[in-house]
């Protein structure tokens, strides 16, 4: 990513987090900066998977495709529900 594609910004984070932040950085051989990039890549491809699922599960069930009581009950079964 170039420097022009890029905007700074802040946020308050505790000493805590930030420490551990550091000390994973540091463990990796990486700056504070690559760790927070990568966090944020993570969770927006994350968020993105999510969202398409969950979609994917509303237009199922709008076309009325559900679980029987019968796949429930075994799916239960099967985990100790």
């Amino acid at each position: 990513m170039s420097t022009a594609e890029t905007v700074s910004t802040s946020f308050r984070a505790s000493k805590d987090k930030i420490e551990r932040i550091d000390a994973i950085a540091t463990s990796m051989g990486r700056s504070r900066n690559w760790l927070l990039n990568k966090a944020l890549d993570d969770i927006l491809e994350h968020q993105a998977w999510f969202v398409a699922e969950v979609q994917k599960g509303i237009a199922a069930a709008d076309k009325g495709e559900f679980a029987s009581p019968e796949e429930v009950t075994a799916i239960f079964n099967k985990y100790g529900a």
